[in-house]
């Protein structure tokens, strides 16, 4: 569809009305609809009947309510048009609904958009963060040091190389807006809760767009009993080195409480349906559940391995961590106990908790 300039829109109005005059009730919301005007925009409601009069099928419906989202995003406007974003996932899974195969076309319409998803987290981060500062300014330099990561992040993807730590340091980013919201609650005046809420959704979708896409067109893999269960042990292997990272991992950092959060995410939210799914017989659910799973288990793990960069604030306690971890894990790779631990978690773990417990009583009594 063809975007608007104010002349546009000038012309557009005068069409209307001639089309209105003539009685040609039903061309008016039409042109409207090819003209395409966004939600901000006093004729979108107009816009909207001309997609129903016309049929607008499911799949361009999707693709426009996401444009329209992303560029309300880009004009600050973003988190007060939550509805347009819940259109657009309504629209999505009508498309690719997870238990069947969508049409290739589309889902690579949803790969040219995953960096876009994550862009337009990173400008409501921002904004949010701007908002905040208004209402914080005590706290402005610790805000200020967040939207200069946020836009190292925005730099980061365009370095394809870098993309996935972009992915898990925006994770570790909300955890810092978020804890800033905690401690200063009373005192915001902005609508936080429905920024978490939006980021809540785009999270999902960026999820939802790579699961599709990975299962659709990067790896395309028969959707046997054989492939979920190869996958369900990669998660299990990256859940048991993460919890095993995480034992001894310094507390009261943000980034112990954002790999925390991920790792509930990645059980309760995803592999436990996985199996779920897979025991109802429903394989290819099943399958993008736990790619789903694997998917925040990945970022809680690039979070401890950079969160010596990422969180200089705490830079000292991750140098310590990360030193103790190396030669944890070196211990254990010598002994041919780490495979064990990978595919058995539960058995080991109570040993992990006391391997750590004794590194770091060995740290004090050498301090």
């Amino acid at each position: 569809m063809r975007r608007l300039d104010q002349k546009g829109v000038a012309a557009l109005a005068v069409v209307i009305v001639i089309a209105a005059s003539t009685g040609a009730a039903v061309a008016t919301p039409v042109i409207v609809d090819v003209a395409d005007v966004d939600p901000d925009h006093p004729l979108y409601g107009l816009e909207r009947l001309g997609e129903r009069i016309r049929m607008v099928g499911d799949d361009d419906q999707m693709r426009e309510r996401w444009g329209e989202y992303a560029r309300l995003v880009d004009r600050g406007k973003g988190i007060g048009y939550k509805k347009i974003l819940e259109e657009f996932v309504e629209k999505m899974h009508a498309v690719a609904p997870g238990d069947v195969e969508a049409e290739r076309e589309e889902i690579q319409w949803m790969q040219g958009q995953m960096l876009g998803i994550c862009r337009v987290q990173l400008r409501l981060s921002k904004e949010l963060c701007e908002g905040l500062k208004d209402d914080l300014p005590e706290v402005s330099e610790e805000i200020d040091r967040i939207c200069n990561e946020i836009e190292n992040c925005e730099e980061w993807l365009e370095v394809a190389e870098l993309r996935e730590n972009a992915r898990a340091r925006l994770r570790l980013i909300r955890e810092k807006i978020e804890n800033i919201v905690r401690r200063h609650r009373a005192r915001i005046r902005r609508p936080v809760n429905i920024y978490f809420d939006i980021d809540n959704v785009l999270a999902d979708v960026d999820v939802t767009v790579n699961i599709e896409v990975d299962i659709t067109i990067v790896r395309p893999i028969p959707i046997v009993a054989q492939s979920f269960e190869e996958k369900l042990n990669e998660f299990k292997n990256l859940f048991a080195e993460v919890q095993a990272m995480l034992e001894g991992a310094p507390e009261n950092t943000h980034g112990v409480r954002a790999v925390r959060q991920l790792v509930e995410v990645a059980t309760k939210q995803y592999k436990d349906r996985a199996v779920t799914a897979y025991e109802g017989e429903k394989l290819r659910r099943a399958l993008g559940l736990i790619h789903a799973a694997i998917m925040p288990l990945r970022n809680a793990k690039l979070i401890l391995e950079h969160a010596s960069e990422w969180e200089p604030e705490f830079t000292g306690q991750w140098m310590q961590w990360r030193e103790r971890w190396q030669e944890l894990k070196q211990e254990l790779i010598e002994e041919g106990a780490w495979e064990n631990i990978l595919e058995n978690w539960e058995q080991f773990a109570e040993n992990i908790r006391q391997r750590w417990r004794e590194k770091l009583l060995g740290n004090l009594r050498g301090s």
